[in-house]
């Protein structure tokens, strides 16, 4: 199992995995909320699901801004960007997107297969050899 080279990688994979996590949970929750505001006709429930949805497009820059810089140390590829690039056999997806499965993996199991290369890699710094 491979290991990320900083501690700030660590911070910046767990940070994209939570936006991409949460721009998922604001692009099929926000219309949701919207049409049950329309249908009972609550005014505040509507202002509520429109500033919610306000918040895709921005949670979305950062998200794809931030998950261009996050690379898998063997392969060298963005498993948190879109790729339209051939993954690998063994990669899976969840609910058609290989990004939320490897977001997923990151948040709850510290680990995540990259889709690119197939291989694990840690939520964690490297051991350094000392001289």
């Amino acid at each position: 199992m491979h290991r990320l080279p900083s501690q700030q990688s660590v911070h910046r994979f767990r940070l994209v995995a939570l936006l991409v996590l949460a721009n998922r949970l604001l692009v099929v929750g926000s219309p949701m909320l919207l049409g049950y505001a329309l249908v009972v006709a609550d005014r505040d429930l509507s202002h509520l699901a429109l500033g919610l949805l306000s918040l895709v497009v921005p949670i979305t820059l950062i998200q794809w801004i931030g998950a261009a810089r996050l690379r898998c140390p063997l392969c060298i590829g963005t498993p948190l960007a879109h790729n339209r690039c051939a993954k690998s056999r063994r990669a899976r997806r969840l609910f058609g997107s290989y990004r939320l499965r490897v977001a997923l993996a990151i948040l709850t199991e510290d680990h995540f297969r990259c889709p690119l290369c197939g291989e694990f890699t840690a939520i964690a710094v490297r051991r350094r050899r000392s001289r």
